[in-house]
């Protein structure tokens, strides 16, 4: 699953363990003004604002908070293109880390990966889907996930995910890092977050079932 070839080890893992992986954020979002300052965006801002790694097709991210190992993050240029993120910001009470366009080339995939951020860890990423083709799909372990224009939603990125997309058109997303605290966590399902321990406990084994497949030459 996520491979065309059935279910990899580390899905299985997670498929007997019955957690939930991901959940949608109890937060009605301005899609339209999200998607009017994109575009904006796209076209005002210059080449050597982007990023772009891993030898994809076009850009790959743009920081609008760029973060800091020592303090604050810093505000970018490219934040003042988009007053709806900025707006998004002042009213959401959360103490936000880092916060940066992603984009998806049309065909790619992000191979199987893993990050430590979760609602049940110190740090926790919300996305905000703005330009997403029906056909893209993130899957954590054996749990696709893929939500509309608008729709926020976290993950339990501890657990290897692999994303997808497999449609002619580019896939957008706002990435917001942020501290992960209980009022966080309310906002979400409680599954999410549920059951701490296990999910640490989980996340190892299928993490060290993705470098042996690694080290394998499987990739």
């Amino acid at each position: 699953m996520g491979t065309g070839a059935g279910l990899h080890p580390w899905q299985e893992l997670t498929r007997d363990s019955g957690l939930t992986l991901h959940g949608p954020l109890a937060m009605a979002m301005d899609v339209a003004a999200l998607q009017a300052d994109f575009a904006t965006l796209d076209r005002d801002l210059p080449a050597e604002a982007r990023g772009s790694f891993g030898g994809t097709n076009g850009w790959t991210s743009v920081p609008l908070l760029d973060r800091r190992l020592d303090g604050a993050p810093v505000a970018m240029p490219a934040l003042a293109l988009m007053p709806s993120v900025a707006a998004l910001l002042a009213r959401a009470d959360w103490r936000v880390r880092g916060c940066y366009l992603l984009r998806q080339g049309p065909g790619e995939i992000l191979k199987w990966h893993y990050d430590g951020q979760a609602l049940h860890l110190e740090e926790a990423r919300i996305l905000i889907p703005i330009a997403v083709p029906p056909a893209a799909v993130t899957w954590i372990g054996h749990q696709a996930a893929a939500y509309p224009p608008g729709q926020a939603w976290a993950g339990d990125f501890s657990i290897p995910h692999q994303v997808e997309n497999p449609a002619p058109e580019q896939r957008v997303v706002l990435a917001l890092d942020v501290d992960a605290t209980p009022a966080l966590a309310h906002l979400f399902p409680p599954a999410l977050s549920a059951e701490p321990l296990r999910r640490i406990q989980l996340a190892q084994k299928c993490c060290n079932l993705v470098r042996a497949w690694r080290t394998g030459g499987q990739e």
